[in-house]
């Protein structure tokens, strides 16, 4: 048996949202015997339950696993950072002797000035010596004074250690593992064709590793599309850094996609109860549907994609560098452009704003994660904004920031007026608002306001536009949003108005 003690190296890590995947690889001679390659500094955070090996010469026989005690942390950078801990605590230390020191300078100071003013009690009746009383005196406060500077110093400097130290003892924790002193390797015995070489791997899943995603999105309105960019921030604190890697990050949760769900027992039973009184409320719900696309694709620069069943892996293009001590990576997985509607929208029951809005298709071979959106304009940064998941063809929008220029207001004429003379079985409410809409562009423009309309969810609940609303809205019956779409020359000013009601059986009890 021949021992090869060459250094691997990190060549592929596939990073899930709560650990990693490590690959190492390491090239091995055959020979008539079978051949013992070690990949030493296995991280503490490797689970030994998980090293699995392959050669692309012959066999691997077995894999064995050693663990050893050491002097020093696995991590270099544990041992830089307690090190500093170290000096900094020195400092303290030293610092809070001098503090004691002021402290008994104060003491002295205030002393000599009791003392001072003793004996000017007692020459005060004879010959008085007023330039000396006002040295005495003055030597007293300049003591004070001193000491004084010297507190409110210190104060300083000990509250600038106690910061640096909570860095450093914050550094040290999310090392984790990484200060473990032990250290562990593995032993692969492969046997392969003599006068071959072989590539053998060793694959391991550490803790301590998460990736989650974020997004630039870059608004050309001339063309019509959005260039939106996926970035992955990766951090671990292993101890173990990846260096030149191939990095591939994976929406897989190991933990959740590997357990099937439990069907729990449904039952069916009665309990008597009094007749109840109806009530009208008010129900206020989001509902939130699973979406499956059906938009063709477009080309994603630097991407490469691959589903496996629940997930998806992206891969980032070209080698990366990831530190083993918590240090966040940003990573750049692909960008994408999208073909976008844009309009003017505004909601002036939420805000009296006017908003420049993207309409977009998901038309990128991936699906949009859970994240965070920078937003872009004409080149200047707009702020962020959280986007929810987006299936591959499904429809969302992104909002590109306000327009001053265009104007809006919404006034309540009435609400919740109760018509009592109606029916004697019936109850009727009356909404009534108005909408100001001005633009100041420069230029026409189309603009798109949206109100809201009771939906009702009864037989006998009635809810009506009346006809002194203004027309050419389109409402939707699903949701009772209320848009219209407005032509806007430069400097028009619009005024829309909605009016409804809502009848309501007299035998209900309402909130309203």
């Amino acid at each position: 048996m021949i021992a090869l003690l060459l250094a691997s190296q990190v060549a592929r890590v596939v990073v899930f949202p709560d650990r990693a995947q490590v690959t190492r690889t390491q090239a091995a001679s055959c020979g008539t015997q079978a051949v013992k390659v070690e990949f030493n500094s296995l991280p503490p955070s490797a689970d030994p339950s998980s090293l699995r090996a392959q050669t692309s010469e012959g066999g691997v026989e077995s894999v064995d696993v050693i663990e050893e005690p050491r002097a020093t942390p696995f991590s270099a950078e544990v041992n830089a950072a307690e090190d500093q801990l170290k000096r900094l605590g020195a400092q303290l230390a030293a610092l809070h002797d001098a503090q004691a020191k002021t402290r008994d300078l104060d003491r002295l100071a205030g002393n000599l000035e009791e003392m001072s003013a003793s004996l000017i009690s007692t020459e005060i009746a004879q010959q008085p010596d007023v330039k000396a009383w006002r040295a005495a005196l003055a030597q007293t406060l300049q003591a004070r004074l001193d000491a004084a500077r010297q507190r409110a110093e210190m104060v300083a400097r000990e509250r600038e250690l106690q910061r640096q130290t909570n860095d450093v003892r914050n550094r040290l924790a999310r090392l984790g593992e990484a200060r473990d002193r032990r250290e562990r390797r593995a032993e692969v015995l492969v046997s392969c064709p003599p006068g071959k070489s072989a590539n053998v791997e060793l694959t391991y899943l550490v803790g301590g590793a998460s990736w989650h995603p974020a997004y630039e999105a870059r608004a050309d309105d001339g063309k019509g599309s959005v260039a939106l960019s996926l970035f992955a921030t990766v951090q671990q604190s292993t101890g173990e850094s990846w260096d030149q890697a191939q990095v591939i990050i994976s929406t897989a949760v190991p933990s959740q996609d590997a357990t099937p769900p439990e069907i729990q027992p449904l039952r069916v039973y009665a309990q008597e109860r009094e007749p109840p009184k109806k009530v009208l409320v008010r129900r206020d719900e989001m509902q939130r549907h699973a979406e499956e696309g059906a938009a063709g694709r477009t080309a994603a620069t630097g991407l490469a994609a691959e589903e496996e069943g629940l997930s998806v892996q992206l891969f980032v293009k070209g080698p990366a560098d990831v530190s083993g001590d918590g240090t966040p990576a940003r990573l750049l997985v692909g960008s994408t452009q999208l073909q976008a509607a844009f309009a003017w929208k505004t909601v002036p029951k939420t805000l009296p704003f006017v908003f420049r809005v993207a309409d977009l298709v998901n038309t990128a071979p991936f699906p949009l994660l859970e994240g965070q959106v920078d937003l872009f304009r004409e080149g200047a940064y707009l702020g962020q904004l959280p986007l929810e998941r987006v299936a591959e063809g499904a429809r969302f929008h992104l909002s590109f920031g306000l327009e001053e220029k265009v104007k809006v207001k919404r006034t309540v004429i009435e609400e919740i007026k109760r018509d009592e003379g109606l029916f004697k079985s019936a109850q009727r409410f009356h909404y009534a608002y108005k909408f100001e809409v001005e633009n100041h562009l420069g230029r026409a423009e189309n603009v798109e306001l949206s109100e809201q309309i009771p939906v009702s969810e009864l037989s006998d609940v009635e809810v009506a536009v009346e006809d002194k609303t203004t027309q050419g809205f389109a409402r939707n019956a699903e949701d009772g949003i209320v848009t219209w779409k407005l032509h806007l020359q430069p400097n028009e000013k619009r005024e829309l108005q909605l009016a409804f009601h809502v009848d309501v059986p007299s035998d209900y009890a309402t909130g309203f």
